[in-house]
């Protein structure tokens, strides 16, 4: 039991750890596949869309190229509620005639308009996390109150843990007028690899210093997350090494105390080939046991983890059959690491050498 608890907790942080990590890029993903994101134009050099700037008039020569279907632009920024113990919420500027204000769903109150000076639209969990309602303030980088107009849902899990301001607004507390963190361009469809590149070249070519990049691309090279999955990974590793060297111990401990009866085994006829087969055999159900109730317990940390204010704004609590597979496989490679050594020991025991033993 101890054996297929250690292997519980090894399984349950990959599935916990590596499904977070994983679920963060696929719903950073969803955010541009849902949007028909084709291309994201940046800033040449910033490793980071909070760290770009563009000007926004750029949006206009972008969206007049042949084969530009739509370009949306915008400014991001990383707000902190240390009251609350929420930080790096993600606050948005869209420009009011901004098209992904379709794509919210208003459960109370209302969007932002034209002219909507000091007024803020804040997602679901926010709202719950911060405990406001329409017609409360919500104070922005300690300086200015904003009146909450409106409560949203979004697709995406970081926007419902997020907030909206016109772009305007979000220009002048950062003191960045005329400036975008980006765009986001649409290809007109259907659209071949060859011709989205030539679009990308294309766009290049309007202003120096410019980095355009698939949408794809963007999302596996974000910095964030190329280090929440090389933590997971990490961490992960620990459990499974701990784990292993259980494995082995216990696997050791079985054999040992079975000699004579793996002497009488070998005494009757058993090959070693079927002594490495039973022990290893051994090893995989104990393996199975631990997938089984590490991913279940995977799973109910990864909920736990969307009921707490600081996490259920970028944990989405899905976790892909993928990351359970991983979890199985691991188990299975880690329980037969740790019986190899023991099968073959078990399996080279002379019969009388065995049966003599006490």
């Amino acid at each position: 039991m101890l054996t297929v608890i250690g292997l519980a907790v090894a399984v349950g942080a990959v599935v916990s750890l590596v499904g977070v990590s994983t679920g963060f890029k696929d719903s950073f993903m969803k955010i541009y596949e849902s949007r028909d994101v084709d291309l994201v134009v940046t800033r040449a050099g910033g490793n980071e869309a909070l760290n770009s700037g563009l000007p926004e008039q750029l949006g206009d020569p972008i969206a007049k190229l042949k084969g530009v279907k739509q370009v949306v632009g915008g400014l991001v920024d990383a707000i902190d509620f240390r009251d609350q113990g929420l930080l790096g919420v993600i606050l948005n500027g869209w420009p009011p005639n901004c098209p992904l204000f379709g794509e919210l769903k208003v459960l109370h109150g209302k969007l932002l308009a034209p002219g909507d000076e000091h007024k803020i639209i804040i997602g679901r969990v926010l709202a719950a996390n911060l405990g406001k309602k329409v017609g409360d303030k919500i104070e922005l980088y300690g300086s200015e109150d904003f009146e909450v107009i409106g409560i949203y849902e979004s697709p995406i899990v970081y926007e419902n843990g997020g907030a909206i301001v016109l772009l305007s607004e979000l220009q002048r507390l950062d003191n960045k007028p005329n400036e975008i963190s980006g765009f986001t361009v649409s290809a007109v469809k259907p659209i071949d690899d060859q011709s989205l590149d030539d679009l990308a070249e294309r766009i290049k070519e309007l202003q120096p210093g410019l980095k355009v990049t698939k949408s794809k691309e963007f999302v596996n090279n974000v910095q964030q997350i190329k280090m929440s999955s090389a933590v997971a990974w990490i961490t992960s590793a620990i459990a499974l090494i701990i784990g292993a060297i259980g494995m082995l111990n216990t696997m050791i401990m079985s054999v040992f105390e079975r000699t004579k009866e793996i002497g009488t085994l070998r005494a009757i006829g058993w090959r070693r080939s079927r002594i490495i087969q039973m022990i290893i055999g051994e090893s995989l159900l104990l393996s199975i046991g631990g997938a089984i109730i590490g991913s279940a317990a995977g799973v109910a940390l990864v909920k736990l983890l969307t009921k707490l204010p600081i996490a259920s704004g970028i944990v989405s609590g899905e976790i892909s059959t993928g990351v359970f597979v991983q979890g199985f496989l691991v188990a299975i490679l880690v329980g037969a690491a740790g019986s190899i050594y023991p099968a073959v020991w078990g399996a080279n025991l002379l019969p009388t050498e065995a049966l003599r033993r006490k």
